[in-house]
């Protein structure tokens, strides 16, 4: 009896340790922002939705900071191509993407997402069929595609699931998450990703699910999302047995997370949101301002 009053009272100490360093994370996280928009401000930094013409911009960026360091890019060196900067710049032109933007207009960051209707009947089928047929199709895929297959299997993801488990009829997903070597450390990222939501939400998601890659994308991702399941990379490997990712790095696996968005993260109006906009506006034209302002009620007669 005393050996399963240790053992519980173990448990609880451990469990009462885990929520306080939780919350201890929390706390450095809040604090932490308002110190780095403090840095945006400084530094000139503003945060924009992506209008189509400056999805160049973007290629260019992500050429540099994210296909050379993404361990699942990186491993077969994907470069840009006719079918990267076409998939890219359909995710621009669906309006849920947002950039940093430096004092010289230069983009240093990146949060690239889409929205998925969960009832839209035409794209779940698609999808359905694409699951099914990518093993068996899998010569005629990419390198990347095979990797990004055998992740999804791995992880036994299925967007469709996880949206019905939630109550879900929008989701935010298929996240790009780059942020300019020389901008990094300093809270871009995760400014970034929370900008995201707010504008994810404003357009009606109340869900989002993302794969982290890398570590430093899975240390945002923790602070306020839930973690799914995760796959090692070194696990991964073709019919033959050989890696599929065989030199991962530090970044040594991909987590599945979630999270539930609430309607009070975003001041946006739904209204406001149109597909062919300019760079828009949370509280004032042209810009998306630092998150303390998601939540002030903006003037009636300011527009986006």
């Amino acid at each position: 009896s005393s050996g399963i009053n240790a053992e519980y009272g173990g448990q609880q100490l451990e469990e009462a340790s885990l929520s306080l360093a939780q919350g201890a994370d929390q706390f450095i996280h809040r604090v932490g922002g308002q110190i780095h928009r403090k840095q945006f401000d400084i530094a000139g930094i503003q945060f924009l939705t992506i209008p189509l013409e400056r999805a160049e911009e973007v290629l260019e960026l992500l050429a540099v900071s994210y296909l050379p360091e993404n361990p699942i890019d990186a491993s077969v060196r994907v470069q840009r191509s006719d079918g990267f900067d076409a998939y890219i710049s359909r995710l621009i032109e669906k309006s849920a993407c947002v950039m940093a933007v430096d004092s010289e207009d230069k983009i240093v960051g990146v949060r690239l997402a889409e929205i998925i209707d969960v009832d839209d009947a035409l794209l779940k089928l698609t999808t359905s069929v694409q699951d099914a047929l990518a093993y068996v199709l899998s010569p005629f895929h990419s390198d990347r595609e095979v990797i990004h297959w055998a992740i999804i299997r791995a992880l036994q993801y299925n967007l469709y699931d996880i949206a019905a488990e939630q109550a879900s009829k929008r989701v935010l997903t298929h996240g790009i998450l780059c942020v300019a070597a020389g901008s990094r450390h300093m809270g871009l990222g995760t400014e970034l990703i929370t900008q995201s939501e707010a504008l994810a939400v404003a357009q009606g998601c109340d869900l989002t699910v993302v794969m982290g890659t890398t570590l430093n994308s899975q240390a945002i991702f923790r602070r306020s999302y839930t973690a799914l399941r995760s796959v090692d990379y070194l696990d991964l490997k073709d019919s033959n047995g050989g890696y599929l990712i065989p030199y991962p790095g530090k970044d040594t696996s991909c987590v599945l997370f979630m999270k539930v968005l609430l309607p009070q993260q975003s001041n946006f109006e739904k209204e406001d949101i149109e597909k062919d906009r300019p760079e828009t506006s949370l509280s004032e034209p042209g810009k998306i301002g630092p998150t303390d302002e998601l939540l002030t009620p903006r003037d009636e007669n300011k527009s986006m």
